[in-house]
């Protein structure tokens, strides 16, 4: 069992709802905190529509991205909790669409080890990077990464902020970038209909398999190129594209639909959710040892349809899954045990607050 100390923060996909005619299931609209022991408080947050990732800053302070397409934003709450134990007040709006081009239905927040906050949007399909004011908001976009401008300087004008561009342009607030082929770090998509023929259709239109996840860690910036069944690794400072991950060292696995990131700092892992291949894979920056490092068979049903990760002090990991409804823990050792079951909503994105 986890260590004390810590909550476990977790967003939930909203589709409960989506079930069959006549069900009654409500969606969980707002953060969720369990205690180490897996017992469950009450809202972090107000209710948003369709939450996604969450990231602490240096100060402490909560950051949320809400993915609804018609009310794309990240918010910031205090670094402070309530006198209950779990809330933190509403501090401000760090970024809309109108502040910045390129934020549209966000999945995962980051910060840098400079303090800049990044975004992942899934209709971009773009990683863009902010500076965010004083209060913790509101973030306005960075420079273009050099990379990108050095590399394609011809091609078009790259949405404000971006850090990593995508390899099939989406237009949006009048604004189509230039397009970074895969192999020059391009983000993959598919699904997407670049050009809708109305704002209904395009309200229709989800980037099926787009960008997800992002971490920073060793210098370097991992992002889940979902599409491209790969996680792409880029210099944190320049935007450089370095590498990707697709086969592990040993030949014998392949990734699917990476996911969920996560840094493991005791070891200096990378880990990567795949629920395409329901399982878990590890990667050390210095050794370059790609591996898959839990799956169905030493997992259970933990790895069904993984979703969120991330680690807790102590070096427990936590993971979610979409399939079963529920958060797992594996600690040290290796030994995976459920740590929350019978969730109401479809969990998606965890992270580990301290208390």
């Amino acid at each position: 069992m986890a260590s004390s100390g810590f909550q476990v923060y977790v967003t939930f996909s909203g589709e409960a709802s989506k079930g069959a005619p006549g069900t009654t299931n409500t969606p969980i609209n707002h953060v969720r905190a369990y205690d180490a022991s897996g017992k469950k408080h009450g809202h972090v947050t107000p209710d948003y529509d369709e939450l996604r990732g969450m990231a602490l800053d240096g100060s402490g302070r909560l950051y949320l991205a809400v993915a609804n397409k018609s009310g794309s934003t990240i918010q910031v709450f205090s670094s402070t909790i309530g006198s209950d134990g779990f809330s933190r007040a509403f501090l401000g709006t760090a970024v809309t669409p109108q502040t910045s081009t390129a934020l549209s239905h966000p999945y995962a927040v980051a910060f840098d080890t400079a303090g800049g906050l990044y975004a992942s949007n899934q209709d971009t399909n773009v990683v863009c990077g902010y500076a965010v004011a004083t209060a913790g908001f509101p973030a306005t976009p960075l420079a273009v990464a050099s990379y990108l401008t050095t590399s394609f300087p011809s091609g078009g004008t790259f949405y404000a902020g971006t850090c990593v561009a995508s390899a099939q342009p989406v237009t949006a607030g009048g604004e189509t970038p230039p397009a970074v082929p895969v192999a020059q770090g391009g983000l993959t998509m598919t699904g997407f209909t670049a050009a809708p023929a109305s704002a209904a259709d395009a309200a229709k239109a989800p980037a099926r398999h787009s960008v997800r996840g992002i971490l920073f860690a060793g210098g370097a910036l991992y992002v889940a190129d979902e599409g491209g069944a790969r996680v792409a690794i880029y210099d944190a400072a320049t935007g450089a594209y370095r590498s990707a991950l697709t086969k592990t060292t040993d030949g014998k696995s392949t990734l699917s639909t990476p996911v969920g990131l996560a840094y493991d700092a005791a070891s200096g892992h990378v880990f990567i959710g795949d629920p395409g291949n329901d399982a878990i894979f590890s990667y050390h920056p210095t050794s370059q040892k790609f591996e898959l490092k839990v799956d169905k068979k030493s997992g259970g049903d933990g790895l069904k349809k993984i979703s969120g990760l991330a680690f807790a002090p102590d070096g427990t990991l936590f993971f979610a899954s979409r399939e079963g409804k529920a958060i797992y823990q594996r600690d040290k050792g290796g030994t995976v045990t459920p740590f929350v079951s019978g969730l109401p909503d479809t969990p998606e994105c965890l992270l580990i607050a301290a208390v």
